[in-house]
């Protein structure tokens, strides 16, 4: 059976980087056969690892399990309110922001110039194949349905009692 990944809490990395700066002279490989001994099943690539980032480790809280962020990109959420607090910042200096960032920032959500090339033409949601489709349901006569469908919504409604 393969092995499971185990997380282990902030507060046991920031014991094992306080000892490795203390008592294993800056070397992380040397935790390894110190922590064996008090029971602690951790590879040497995780104190080194651990070590690489204990500027963060020692930062963090000690009750959480992982680094905030955990090395995965920003979120677009953050992205757009960096570009935004650019913006606002150039306003407020009277400064316009010029039109060849905006094209590029539109042009990266997937928009150009040609209205053809934009993502949301490309699905065709109310375009030309919709109203086509549109027109063949109409000529096929499947309309009809519609009315069989209202009469018998009307039956129902007629048996329907409304006590007070």
């Amino acid at each position: 059976m393969p092995a499971k990944r185990k997380s282990i809490e902030i507060s046991i990395k920031q014991q094992a980087i306080e000892w490795i700066a203390t008592e294993g002279g800056g070397v992380p490989s040397r935790a390894e056969a110190h922590f064996r001994k008090r029971g602690w099943r951790i590879t040497a690539s995780c104190f080194r690892q651990w070590w690489r980032d204990r500027d963060q480790i020692l930062a963090e809280h000690g009750a959480r399990r992982r680094i905030v962020g955990g090395g995965r990109r920003p979120l677009l959420g953050a992205v757009e309110d960096a570009l935004i607090d650019l913006v606002y910042e150039k306003r407020i200096r009277k400064e316009k922001t010029p039109d060849e960032v905006v094209a590029k920032s539109v042009q990266a959500c997937g928009f150009n110039n040609d209205s053809s090339t934009w993502r949301i033409a490309k699905h065709d949601v109310y375009g030309s194949r919709f109203k086509a489709a549109w027109e063949l349901r109409e000529r096929d006569g499947t309309n009809g349905d519609i009315a069989e469908t209202m009469s018998a919504v009307m039956e129902t409604l007629d048996d329907i009692v409304i006590e007070d």
